[in-house]
């Protein structure tokens, strides 16, 4: 499957954390494939797209996730800096 493919198929937390890692092995293995090669870089590349993001998910005919989907993606960055 390809990271792309991945990335459509997370449908819960277990997929999520497969696709994590599977992202993690990519940029270790891949790092000419990142537009976005440090952290810093890659959250500035994640804020606009989500200021962006209206248009994808328009095009896509899904709705746009709720309050609580976007307060677990914050919850998830702000764990990952202190968590080992």
């Amino acid at each position: 499957m390809d990271f792309w493919q991945e990335a459509n198929s997370v449908n819960d937390r277990e997929s999520l954390s497969n696709f994590l890692l599977s992202a993690a092995r990519d940029f270790t293995d891949n790092p000419e494939g990142w537009e976005n090669a440090d952290i810093s870089a890659l959250l500035e590349a994640m804020s606009a797209w989500v200021s962006d993001c209206d248009e994808v998910f328009r095009r896509s005919g899904k709705p746009l996730p709720s309050g609580e989907t976007w307060a677990t993606v914050a919850k998830l960055v702000a764990a990952a800096r202190v968590y080992e």
